[in-house]
């Protein structure tokens, strides 16, 4: 869940132009870490806490990333947002990560045995045969930090100093002084790609990567793909291959089949719901019941899971079997955002089927999803079947409208402006709210350069009545306040290369 301490990011760097924003390091490129490599230990002064003094200056920086041996063991993360995620959530200075906590422990202990080293004899002698590194560790005054509650002005520096690191680092890196092989050789494998639009970069180690699609396992293809026959000739292969007919080592099988995950924690209901499959999903929901109907596959396998179920409170007994991703999706949710209601139907016909409102890990629903496809026929299934909860939010307070205004409509923008006329006037839903970065939904929809959602907003808009459209001023001023970054709609819109033209428009005729 985030920190209230972090709330103040106001997604800063999906705004940053100067830098790669693809947010893939198979695309972007990957870096290590200058603050994890660095023999500088961070450190905050617990009664002064200088917060200029805690990061290292940009010469520092520059310094480490000339001098970062190639070493396999060096963790990489990707240009821009993957480096910025990973100072946020590990170097903020009030709130460091757990290896940052881990990294100034080891260096205070080498401080203190460099300390007990240094002796005076009998006769008042000083011994000290390391003065070199003993004056280095002295230096670093400090170590361990105390966590505290940041100041507005600490929270902007850091969030200043994020962008300024990223840059550097990006910038370093296209210049060559990166010591990473792997980051080293990407940008030139992208420049050598294919123009045929697949994603061709490297990974971590500096291999070439597959694109998503083209490295899910076979099973889990075959499920994309909608091929069910397939399916069951993955599932019979332990017949064909095997001369151990024992059923308990044939549900092995099987449980191996439809537990395969792919790089995103998907499984192959994610899949089969997202692509609209029924009979892959009936047939994939089959194999998941004859598995819980074998007492001995249960306790071997699924003890784990059963384990892990129990211990986490909000999934209710009647979720027990849900798959999720890695962040917590189901093939509800997945089945919801491509508007597939005959999946959504089958899933929640079971005797297990998940709540509507089942959260995932940041507490997204499959309504919020729905919201997010742009379509209005689910979100209305949703609602008036399935009684799904059109006011609930996630951890960051987004809701339903937040979503809507972010959808660029995959059936096109009629259809999103008819899901926001039916969450306005139908359910009630409230498009001034703010979610915890101080984002309205108008906020949301010009970062996402969504024109159509914010001339509906005003009132302007030629898809739909805009009598069911328009605003009041009060409730127009309140949409385009500043949010908790003191940035207006309309600088959103100009910085993520939104026309000047109509940012003007905004800000003259609308206030925003």
């Amino acid at each position: 869940m985030p920190s209230s301490n972090s709330t103040t990011k106001s997604d800063v760097y999906a705004r940053f132009q100067s830098g790669s924003t693809a947010g893939r390091g198979s695309i972007a490129g990957w870096t290590p870490c200058p603050l994890c490599c660095s023999a500088i230990v961070t450190s905050t002064h617990s009664e002064t806490r200088e917060f200029a003094h805690s990061i290292p200056s940009d010469q520092t920086i520059i310094t480490i990333l000339s001098n970062i041996s190639q070493s396999k063991s060096i963790k990489l993360f990707s240009h821009g947002r993957g480096l910025a995620a990973h100072l946020h959530a590990v170097h903020t200075p009030w709130n460091p990560g757990k290896s940052e906590i881990k990294r100034r422990l080891a260096a205070e202990k080498r401080m203190e045995n460099e300390q007990k080293r240094l002796h005076v004899d009998d006769r008042g002698n000083c011994h000290d045969t390391r003065p070199a590194k003993r004056a280095k560790l002295n230096d670093a005054d400090g170590l361990i930090s105390l966590k505290w509650d940041p100041s507005s002005k600490e929270i902007d520096e850091w969030n200043k100093r994020v962008l300024e690191i990223v840059e550097l680092v990006e910038l370093q890196s296209k210049k060559g002084d990166c010591g990473s092989a792997a980051a080293n050789k990407t940008d030139l494998q992208v420049s050598n790609a294919s123009s045929n639009n697949e994603l061709v970069g490297t990974d971590r180690s500096g291999n070439i990567c597959k694109s998503y699609r083209e490295s899910l396992p076979p099973f889990l293809a075959a499920a994309a793909e909608g091929d069910v026959e397939s399916l069951k000739r993955y599932v019979s292969e332990y017949d064909r291959d095997s001369n151990d007919n024992r059923a308990e080592n044939k549900a092995k099988h099987v449980h191996n089949l439809i537990t395969c995950r792919d790089r995103n924690g998907s499984t192959a209901e994610h899949w089969a719901a997202g692509g609209g499959h029924v009979d892959c999903l009936a047939y994939l929901l089959e194999l998941r019941d004859m598995l819980h109907k074998e007492p001995k596959q249960q306790t071997m396998h699924d003890s784990e899971e059963i384990k892990e179920e129990k211990s986490d409170s909000s999934v209710s007994d009647a979720n027990k079997k849900i798959r999720r991703r890695r962040d917590g999706k189901t093939s509800l949710h997945y089945a919801a955002r491509h508007g597939k209601i005959a999946c959504i139907d089958l899933i929640m016909s079971r005797a297990d089927a998940p709540l509507v409102d089942v959260p995932s890990g940041d507490g997204t629903t499959s309504l919020h999803m729905a919201c997010y496809g742009g379509n209005p026929s689910t979100v209305r299934h949703l609602v008036e079947k399935y009684q799904a909860n059109a006011y609930a939010v996630n951890e960051w307070s987004c809701g339903a409208a937040h979503w809507a205004a972010m959808s660029l409509g995959v059936s096109g923008m009629d259809a999103v402006i008819e899901l926001c006329n039916y969450l306005k006037d139908s359910c009630g839903v409230d498009f001034t709210a703010k979610q915890k970065q101080g984002h309205t939904p108008l906020h949301k929809a010009a970062a996402k350069k969504n024109r159509v959602v914010i001339e509906w907003l005003a009132g302007k808009s030629t898809h739909c009545d805009d009598r069911n459209s328009r605003y009041s001023e009060h409730d127009m001023r309140l949409m385009g306040q500043p949010d908790d970054g003191n940035n207006i709609p309309s600088d959103i819109w100009l910085s993520v290369g939104g026309d000047a033209e109509f940012a003007h428009w905004m800000k003259e005729k609308c206030g925003w």
